[in-house]
């Protein structure tokens, strides 16, 4: 660059969009797509494995409609929780390897671990040995997403960053809603489909059409779990195809390295002259320390407020509603299928959202747009308690493209700050970590949900009374937009190497332990108070401290946050 000194960002800027930027949104947006499969499929699949594990789960309600029985609502919400519970502990650990041994190595061991451990799903003969694989496999899946959103802010153009990162997340409700048109079919056919190993007789709230008449399934779901082990085949050719990004190779020590991918990426696609001088590579300084501890020193908390109450926020309502909007609807008097079409469009509805947040959030700022994203979030769920009714399909339809739209438009407008937050060396932990700690809101919000649907208070006439359950949300919604408000500080359009810069003078003495370790003891409560209790207590729904507990569980890293981060705001402006 004509003996002139050059950052990873600079010259990433000065490409411009190319065919690299191409071929990784394509790599990239595979992964998630895969990746938002084998999550989806259990919320597709859970009625139909719910019932073969659990023959009783369902049966008549006071209305004659067949519906879960409330004791069971916490057991089918612990489907969901499994594998997010792996995605927690993939996400923590995954992080920190990408920062360690390279983007490319890690996404690559992360595509191949949750393909290999989602087949042996297919053929579980009990809840134990499915729950086990749900959570290993979990974990690779919880290792890809931060990878992603990670490579994808590395790889990016500044002034395109949050329209490609907003991107890649509708990549992965793509994946929801490829697991809804294939999974619903496949399991609602009441034919076995490979004779052998589908077959099995299963009853479930489907079992009864509309005209009375019973229909008996078969275990056509065990399918659905094959299909998800796809993503061996992928990420064999990623292996092959994808590159390591010049921000980490630079990050490393290994500014030979760097310059070479970036010359590898200017000959192919932008100038064949182009020759970049390891010596001329300036690399903003590493910060003294490294490791999730110090996401919470004086230096970095105000951020790490922001992202993880609103990621917490986002998870505990997208994935919440996600594990129970097919019961909700049949609770209300739709079929099976019906219900699981109702949640597709939800999430064909989040395809829309992710594609458009990341325009606007470049173009209005990060804050603005997030922080009217929660107030539209309240205003569809009110109209949802309102309006869903039986028997108006089209209603329910539009009601759930807004709230599909509305909800995951909010938690993908957090995405653009997670790796805007921290610099290289702690970008990919610090991204990993947030996700892996809102997988906490997500694996509770299923059981909390699913014991809030079962408790007296919100039961009529004998069954769950999910006008009123939905309501519950709104709350999450207030938290979300006062964190914002709080929390958030403005990141659009700057180079990676400036939101490095205009951070705050780093104190080497301040490791952020204890901040972490009271942190884990919070995360370690909520775990207890929101998982552990409502599977292993019997009777726990039905305890009049079950909903008080499980709410100060959910509350407490709001607390964290606001006794820890408030008094740093000042000195993160």
């Amino acid at each position: 660059m004509d003996n002139k000194e050059f950052t990873v960002s600079e010259v990433i800027d000065s490409f411009g969009i190319n065919g690299h930027t191409w071929l990784m949104f394509i790599l990239l947006g595979l992964a998630n797509i895969f990746d938002g499969y084998d999550f989806m499929v259990i919320n597709v699949t859970n009625s139909y494995v719910a019932a073969t594990f659990w023959p009783d789960a369902f049966a008549l309600n006071d209305a004659g409609k067949m519906a879960l029985q409330p004791q069971y609502s916490a057991l089918m919400g612990s489907l969901t929780t499994w594998g997010l519970l792996g995605m927690v502990l993939g996400g923590a650990t995954g992080g920190i390897l990408s920062d360690r041994i390279g983007r490319k190595k890690m996404l690559t061991i992360a595509v191949l671990f949750y393909g290999v451990f989602t087949l042996p799903q297919a053929f579980a003969n009990d809840v134990y040995f499915f729950a086990a694989f749900r959570l290993i496999a979990g974990f690779g899946v919880g290792s890809c997403i931060p990878v992603v959103t990670t490579c994808f802010s590395e790889t990016i153009p500044s002034q395109h960053r949050g329209v490609f990162v907003t991107f890649g997340m509708a990549f992965m409700v793509a994946g929801w809603v490829l697991a809804g048109l294939i999974g619903n079919p496949i399991a609602s056919n009441t034919a076995s489909i490979i004779p052998g190993f589908t077959d099995g007789a299963i009853k479930t709230a489907a079992s009864l059409r509309p005209d009375g008449t019973e229909v008996i399934f078969c275990q056509n779901w065990r399918l659905c779990y094959l299909i998800g082990a796809l993503p061996i085949v992928y990420g064999i050719a990623l292996f092959f195809l994808m590159h390591e990004t010049p921000h980490w190779y630079a990050n490393s020590g290994q500014k030979e390295k760097a310059c070479q991918a970036l010359m590898d990426i200017a000959h192919k696609h932008h100038d064949d002259k182009a020759h970049y001088d390891a010596n001329l590579l300036v690399v903003p300084p590493k910060p003294a320390n490294v490791g999730p501890n110090v996401l919470f020193s004086k230096k970095y908390i105000v951020a790490t407020a922001a992202i993880w109450c609103t990621y917490f926020v986002g998870q505990f309502c997208v994935y919440g509603m996600n594990a129970w909007i097919p019961t909700w609807f049949q609770g209300v008097g739709y079929s099976a299928a019906d219900s699981t079409n109702l949640q597709t469009w939800n999430n064909f509805a989040a395809i829309l959202s992710n594609v458009s947040v990341g325009f606007v959030s470049d173009r209005i700022g990060r804050k603005k747009n997030l922080a009217a994203s929660w107030i539209a979030c309240i205003v569809a769920i009110v109209l949802c308690s309102m309006f869903v009714q039986p028997n108006n399909m089209v209603l329910c339809v539009i009601l759930m493209l807004l709230f599909g739209f509305c909800l995951n438009y909010a938690i993908t407008a957090v995405q653009p700050l997670m790796p805007e937050s921290y610099p290289t060396a702690l970008r990919n932990t610090g991204v990993a970590w947030c996700q892996a700690f809102a997988r906490f809101g997500g694996s509770g919000s299923s059981i909390v949900l699913g014991a809030i649907a079962g408790s007296a208070m919100f039961q009529t006439d004998g069954a769950t009374n999910w006008s009123m359950v939905v309501l519950v949300l709104i709350v999450p919604f207030i938290l979300g937009f006062i964190c914002t408000i709080l929390f958030v500080r403005e990141t659009g359009g700057k180079t990676m190497d400036q939101l490095a810069a205009e951070a705050t003078t780093e104190d080497k003495s301040d490791t952020g332990q204890t901040q972490f370790i009271i942190m884990m003891i919070v995360a370690a409560i909520l775990f207890v108070l929101c998982i552990v209790c409502p599977l292993v207590v019997n009777g726990w729904s039905k305890s009049p401290m079950a909903l008080p507990l499980m709410t100060i569980g959910m509350l407490l890293p709001f607390v964290y946050f606001f006794i820890f981060a408030t008094p740093q705001i000042k000195n993160s402006k």
